[in-house]
């Protein structure tokens, strides 16, 4: 089973905060070429890598390839 980040900087600023919602937001997809990718040797070290990148304001996705059977 292969794992891996997928990651792109997010780069929309919204004047929204949750206590003033003007409009519900929109998840717009990027353009393939700036995603970027990462290849793990375990789920925990994914989901470290990812919360690294959500800190430096990146939208990450862990995604798998197969199921774990051993």
């Amino acid at each position: 089973m292969n794992i891996w980040v997928e990651y792109f900087k997010n780069t929309e600023s919204s004047i929204n905060t949750h206590a003033q919602m003007r409009e519900n937001l929109k998840f717009v997809e990027p353009e393939p070429e700036h995603i970027m990718k990462r290849f793990c040797q375990s789920r925990e070290e994914a989901t470290t890598f990812a919360n690294s990148l959500l800190e430096r304001g990146y939208h990450t996705t862990i995604k798998t390839d197969g199921t774990n059977r051993f």
